[in-house]
């Protein structure tokens, strides 16, 4: 693979599997799976609030 590909594209990929496993995890799963499908969906949700108020600060 080409390394600028994998720059541009890399954390986009990793966020989407981790909410797909999220979703997947909350619709097939109980117990520690409706935990774990919390925190995946939630990751995506923290780091775009975290880059918002970076941006907001600058």
């Amino acid at each position: 693979m080409n390394k600028r590909f994998i720059h541009i594209w890399g954390w986009p990929i990793v966020l989407a599997l981790l909410t797909g496993f999220g979703l997947l995890s909350a619709l097939l799963g109980t117990g520690i799976w409706h935990w774990l499908s919390w925190a995946a969906i939630a990751t995506p949700l923290l780091m775009m609030g975290y880059y918002w108020l970076i941006d907001k600060t600058r």
